[in-house]
Formats: structure tokens, sequence, C-alpha cells
């Protein structure tokens, strides 16, 4: 490893460490974990399973007790729990609509090995192949540039682990290992292989990574996709768009009671990691990137989210001293690009449920860049960006049809920056929300669950990227998304698109189309 990598490491250890004892602890003082039996270690579920979806669902209805926090993945054993809490609530309740009746067993077959550990049973060990998925994409059209950051948006592909298409064609085989090799370790690994036109065959790893605990933390090592928020589309802090990076992760396995002053804060989680950007940026080389986020619940229908992400570091710009780390800490900026050390994104999410009102979630998020000072001295984010939603589970009387409405806003100095001049990015794609800066989302989504648990959802979205300038690039997108059982362990997804897009390029009068048509098989041991 290079002398300056192993400076960068070093001090990505001394920025996690002081994050952990200046941050987190204090929070969590005086806390106790709310459940004080075992702390059952256990893998993440990809934030692409239809597992988020059918919680959603669920949850909407009124069979889940808890609330489901912002930050993701979640791990097996954190859904088993509350697929074991659903069961529970949906026998006790008359009249349970058919179709979350089918997504209830579906839910105990998937996550069976775990719920037989919760009823007692000693915990199982050994590797296996968990699932694996064959697709086939035909895409044609436009990739389109970001401004002011190095990185691309391809239309009716977003949220991808940093897969774009190429054109025409695309075939894609992933698959997915993953087990408790004992109570303490858990390997995952979902390796992909893709064959297209342009790149012909190619592979790589969408997901890697080794997990071990100290009672009731969790340490994981590796690459995983992490998302940050309520967002059902976008997120503003951290999703999925970019490839997965290879980090360090901190978090609690069960929720920990605060006590004392942090009393209040409700079941409380707590999430930091730490890696290391691309050594081969145009703008500084291996820069840090480091986040810490809290979620709390402080009433049974109320959860929120405070959390931070920093770009560090890196090359020549190495943090000296306990000053530059109070600084840091802070968020004051620096005035020029020759003495700016960091770039962060700041800020909180809520989602709040409506029990009284059929169900309905409302949700949201506040993110800044930069820092201004409120009341002359104390340190609060600027250049605000906004997202918010609605959630609507019950457009019918048994739930039948339901709607999500969400609008997302970003300003001209989100995910760029003057002395990071590539961006919020990791090889070549926004880490946050995928529509980038400057930019407005708007997105409805109204879905339809027939009775033997089959979905068909209709999307519509407008991106309106550069919306201050006179000829902004405007996509406008519909897409039918439908998930169908084969066979009682095969899945097909499938999806058709169309994206309109104007200006492209940012120039008046230059229009586009593009068509994704997709289709796969999925098969879940």
């Amino acid at each position: 490893m290079k002398r300056p990598l192993i400076k960068q490491l070093l001090f990505g250890i001394t920025l996690t460490l002081s994050t952990v004892g200046l941050v987190t602890l204090p929070c969590l003082a005086n806390a106790s974990p709310l459940l004080a039996s075992q702390h059952y270690l256990s893998a993440n579920i990809p934030l692409d399973s239809y597992v988020y979806d059918d919680l959603e669902k669920l949850d909407g209805l009124g069979y889940l007790q808890d609330m489901r926090t912002g930050a993701k993945p979640y791990t097996r054993m954190q859904v088993a729990k509350w697929v074991q809490q659903m069961a529970i609530t949906m026998n006790d309740r008359p009249n349970v609509p058919p179709y979350a009746q089918t997504m209830i067993s579906q839910l105990q077959k998937t996550f069976s090995q775990e719920l037989v550990t919760l009823e007692g049973d000693p915990q199982q060990h050994g590797i296996s192949l968990k699932e694996w998925t064959l697709g086939e994409t035909y895409y044609k059209g436009n990739t389109l540039s970001h401004k002011f950051t190095t990185s691309t948006y391809q239309p009716l592909n977003i949220n991808q682990n940093g897969y774009r298409y190429a054109p025409q064609a695309n075939e894609i085989f992933s698959f997915r290992l993953e087990g408790n090799v004992n109570n303490h370790l858990v390997v995952s690994a979902s390796p992909r292989l893709s064959y297209d036109k342009v790149n012909e065959a190619s592979s790589d790893l969408t997901s890697g990574y080794v997990k071990t605990n100290m009672n009731n933390v969790d340490i994981q090592l590796g690459k995983d996709a992490l998302w940050w928020g309520q967002g059902s589309r976008g997120s503003l802090l951290l999703t999925n768009n970019a490839t997965p990076q290879t980090a360090i992760k901190l978090s609690n396995i069960d929720p920990m009671k605060p006590g004392g002053f942090f009393k209040f804060l409700g079941p409380t989680n707590a999430t930091l990691f730490y890696s290391i950007l691309e050594d081969d940026r145009s703008d500084v080389k291996y820069p840090s990137f480091v986040g810490f986020r809290g979620d709390f619940t402080p009433t049974t229908n109320f959860t929120f989210g405070a959390a931070r992400t920093s770009i560090v570091g890196g090359q020549g710009h190495m943090l000296s001293g306990w000053g530059d780390y109070a600084k840091w800490l802070t968020g004051h900026n620096a005035d020029t690009a020759k003495t700016d050390e960091w770039d962060s994104i700041a800020g909180g999410d809520f989602r709040w449920r409506m029990p009284h009102w059929n169900g309905v979630q409302l949700y949201g998020e506040l993110y800044g860049e930069d820092q201004a000072l409120a009341l002359g001295f104390i340190p609060t984010p600027s250049e605000i960006a906004e997202l918010v939603g609605v959630y609507i589970p019950r457009l019918s009387p048994k739930g039948d049809w339901d709607a999500h409405l969400e609008f997302a806003h970003t300003r001209q100095s989100w995910y760029n920056h003057f002395l990071y001049t590539n961006g919020y990015t990791y090889q070549g794609d926004i880490m946050g929300d995928a529509m980038g800066n400057n930019a407005k989302r708007y997105y409805a989504k109204l879905t339809h669950f027939t009775l033997d648990g089959s979905q068909f959802a209709l999307n519509l979205e407008r991106v309106v990227q550069q919306a201050t300038l006179l000829s902004p690039q405007t996509i406008d997108s519909i897409w039918l998304s439908t998930r169908t059982k084969v066979t009682q362990d095969i899945v097909m997804n499938t999806s058709f698109g169309l994206a309109n897009i104007k200006n492209v390029g940012y120039t008046s009068g230059h229009k586009a189309r593009n068509y994704d048509m997709s289709v796969s098989l999925t098969k879940e041991y």
C-alpha cells in the first residue's frame, strides 16, 4: 500500500474514533438495549429486495407496531422480529385481505431460519446460496451528463448500484451467497455477470462483506449499499445510485434506550461508516468519506433521523491538529479552495404514521450543504434541499390500491464543491439523489395488489435538471412495473418504460426519447 494511503487510513481511523467519541457516545450515555437477550448478528437485506416494499405495505395497513427507521439496509434478524410482530397482529384481526396474507406467508418463508431462532432454537450456521436472478433488458436512448459534477444520469435507470445499461440488449446474471459462520461471524457476497455489445462480458461484486460484533455493536467490513433517508424514489444524503464503497461500518444490533437527559428520544439506533474514495479522481486523490447517523423514535407513530456525511482530506488536504477536527465537526467552512479540506451535508428526516387517517404516512427530508451561523454564532447548514412525500396505503377499502406522491428539490451548490470538483460522486455517479444539483423531481406511483399477491405499479416522474437555467433539461418518464409468481419459488419482475427528454444537453429545442424493457426471474432459497 502506498505511504499516502496508509497515512489517509490512519487519519480515517482517528477521524472515526473522534466522531464516535464526540458525537455518538454522548447521545447513548446511560443507554441500555431494549432487548436484554442475546444480540443476534445477521446479514443485510439488499436494497433492491421485495422485502422493503412488502414491509411498507403491511406497515401502512397497520400490522406493524414498531416504526421503520430511515437507515437502510435492514438486517435479516431485524426484519424477522417485525415479521413475528406482524403475524401476531394479523392473527388478532378479522378480515385480513388475501394479498396481505400472501405477503406475510412469503416473509415467514424468507425468514424461516431467523424466526426459528427467535422462538428459542440455536442459531443455524453455514454459508449457502440465498437467491439468483437472471435478467434481460433492452435499453435505447441517451445517457445524460450532469453539470458541475463528473457524473451521469440515465433516464429509467437509477439506484442500480452504479450499473449503467449499454444500448440495446443487456443480459445480467447475479446471485447471493451468505450465512453465519458462527454466532459472531457473518459472510455475504453478491457477484454479478453481465454481457452487452459495448462492454461484452464483464463481472463485478455488487456487494461483499464480513461482519462480527462486540455485544450490541455490529462491525462490518466490505462493500454494501447504504440508503439514508425516508424517500421512496430518491433520498438526498445516501442512496444506492452509485457503486457501493468498501467501508467499515459500525451500528447497534438492537435499538438502545437512552437514559438521563436523552430519555425522551426513545428507542435509538446509531450508524457510522468510513471509506476512502477513488485514487484516480481528477480533483483530490483518495479523500475520506465519512458519515454518521442517529435514528430516534420518541412516540409510537413518529421517527426521525439526524445525519451528516463529509468528503474530507485527501492528498495535499489532510486535517492537521485538533483545531481542524473541531472546525470539521462544527461545519466551519474555509474561504478558498486552497485552504478548504472538507465538503459536508447535514440535516434530518422524519416519518409520521397517522392511523386515524386511514394509515396515511407523511415523510420528509431537510438537509443543507455548506455552513452558516444562526444568531451569529451557531453553526447550521445552509443551501437547503428538501424532499417531502406522502404514502396512502388505502386508496380502496381493502387497501388493494395504494399511492405514493413525492417531491424533491436541490439547489445550485448541491453535490458540487470548489475543491472536490468531481462532486459528491463515486465512480461517476451521484452518491445521493440521482437527479443531481439544481434539480426538481415530481414522482407518483399507483400500485394494485391482486388476490394472489401479484403487484402492478404505474410510475410517473418529471425530473427538471438545472431548473434555474433558461433551458433546463427536463425528463418526463412513465413506466409500468409488475411482480408475479411463476412458481412457488420463482418470481418474475417486468418493467416497460418511456422517457421524453426536452432540451437535451441544456440546449433549447433538442429532444430525445429513451426506452426500457426489462424482464427478470428470481429464485429464492
